[in-house]
């Protein structure tokens, strides 16, 4: 007799030095691109200035995925800093610099 698997549960995610830097290129693109930006534009930037590409490319996608879902909705016990927003609602793909940290655009 076989025995149904038990539902699989997710650890929190939490703050890790390889999210930390994943998070300050995500910053980087953002502000390059004046403080917002579409998701595949950033991610396609990043891994275009990493020369990443093939399978290796869809893990870092999911990573900065990862990284950017963290540092835009961070809970209490991950000690992550809040440092991006989704400025055209949950359902965006429409990435931007959280308030406190996003450029003063000038024209």
């Amino acid at each position: 007799m076989s025995q149904a698997s038990a539902p699989r549960h997710r650890n929190p995610a939490r703050l890790t030095p390889a999210k930390s830097k994943l998070a300050a290129e995500i910053r980087e693109q953002l502000r390059a691109q004046g403080g917002a930006a579409h998701r595949d534009v950033v991610i396609g930037r990043i891994l275009q200035s990493r020369g990443v590409q093939g399978p290796a490319a869809e893990r870092t996608r999911r990573a900065l995925l990862s990284a950017f879902e963290l540092h835009r909705n961070p809970t209490p016990d991950s000690e992550a800093p809040r440092l991006f927003d989704l400025p055209l609602g949950p359902d965006s793909y429409r990435w931007a610099l959280d308030e406190p940290v996003r450029p003063t655009i000038t024209f």
